[in-house]
């Protein structure tokens, strides 16, 4: 899955909230649209049952395409959405299949998602690390609610979600320039790899900066030597280039603007990101000073 130099778009769907209403109703889902209709980003369908049906990661997969692809692509969405909702609710789960399916998922604080996350870990600023349920069709989110009702206790839930999580296959995992790794997959849950770092690139004494722009792809630098202090540079431009590349987007949305830096399990953000200059600046606080120092003695 490569999200550099990904296939350029010939156009936005401002029709796709109506497209997806109609997809629906043919399927025998009636819809209202909530929000402006041709701002798929953060317009949604209301169904006469409650359920909510987000367009913004459908938008992303539509775009550039022809009528006629378009039109295959919302259908297929929809109806792996409407097969998903036949899926047993978590709390009917055994506990055996809960240690199975149970994932933890980083999730932007201030992102659409309604569910009721106040049970939710912190990780960094605007991130939180929520538990979530693998189904084959669909994710399935946790609300706080729902926790008591679970077969599995809440640290089991979160020793599982981690372990699971950690075991997410990926479709790359390379160093691309001197230092700078990258992780990326079709998985939801690639850029939750963060919560465990030396998983994925061993043990970095000094810390790790890292990058998660989207649920698909992490970028990192373990502080290893002097020659990280470039490799740092090298890894901000990237990120740049990533929040800048409107043509790509960002799958899911944008999760992180941010440099994060994560040594003795306390992640801060290292940068100042100005979407409207799209210029990004690294702050070097006291505690990031003093990594540095230490990775370059």
């Amino acid at each position: 899955m490569p999200w550099f130099g990904r296939k350029k778009p010939t156009g936005d769907a401002p029709s796709l909230a109506v497209l997806a209403q109609r997809t629906l109703a043919e399927r025998g889902v009636e819809t209202t649209v909530d929000g402006d209709p041709a701002d798929p980003a953060h317009a949604r369908l209301l169904g006469a049952d409650g359920q909510v049906y987000l367009l913004a990661n459908l938008a992303v997969q539509v775009r550039g395409e022809n009528d006629a692809r378009r039109a295959l692509i919302v259908g297929a969405h929809f109806d792996r959405m409407l097969q998903a909702h036949s899926e047993p609710p978590p709390e009917d789960l055994g506990a055996d299949e809960l240690r199975d399916r149970i994932r933890l998922r980083l999730l932007a604080e201030d992102g659409a998602d309604p569910t009721d996350l106040t049970y939710a870990r912190p990780f960094a600023p605007g991130l939180v690390l929520a538990l979530c349920v693998d189904y084959p069709t669909m994710v399935s989110t946790l609300s706080t609610s729902a926790l008591p009702k679970l077969a599995l206790g809440s640290d089991e839930l979160w020793a599982m979600g981690r372990f699971n999580t950690d075991a997410e296959p990926v479709d790359a995992n390379a160093e691309i320039a001197p230092g700078v790794h990258i992780v990326e997959g079709e998985s939801l849950f690639t850029a939750t790899k963060a919560v465990n770092l030396p998983a994925l690139f061993g043990a970095a004494p000094f810390g790790t900066v890292v990058a998660i722009p989207h649920r698909h792809l992490l970028l990192a630098v373990p502080l290893r030597d002097a020659d990280s202090v470039q490799a740092v540079q090298t890894l901000a431009g990237l990120l740049v280039r990533v929040l800048g590349d409107r043509d790509a987007g960002l799958p899911g949305g944008l999760l992180s603007p941010d440099l994060l830096f994560s040594r003795h399990g306390h992640v801060s953000p290292v940068s100042s990101y100005d979407q409207a200059t799209g210029e990004l600046r690294i702050e070097v606080d006291e505690r990031f000073q003093e990594a540095l120092e230490e990775a370059v003695a």
